[in-house]
């Protein structure tokens, strides 16, 4: 799961997105010396684990509207079966 570097003070983020952790607080260490003087910012800073969407683009379906209409498949499927 990547990783990025934010900022909360002035709403700066990591140009890049990290697979390691520690590239991206890397990142921070270079934020708050070129920013910040080398210190902490008031409002805070960190890493989080940056989420990718399901399907890349977002224009297919998630996995779990594949799994409704599955099962809803399955259900029209048994009805007709009668």
């Amino acid at each position: 799961m990547p990783h990025e570097y934010y900022c909360r003070s002035c709403n700066a983020v990591s140009p890049k997105r990290h697979e390691r952790r520690s590239d991206a607080e890397d990142d921070g260490v270079e934020h708050r010396r070129t920013a910040h003087g080398g210190l902490a910012p008031d409002a805070g800073d960190g890493v989080r684990a940056v989420h990718t969407q399901a399907r890349g683009d977002g224009i297919l379906p998630s996995g779990w509207i594949w799994a409704v209409l599955f099962f809803l498949a399955l259900v029209l499927a048994n009805c007709w079966g009668r």
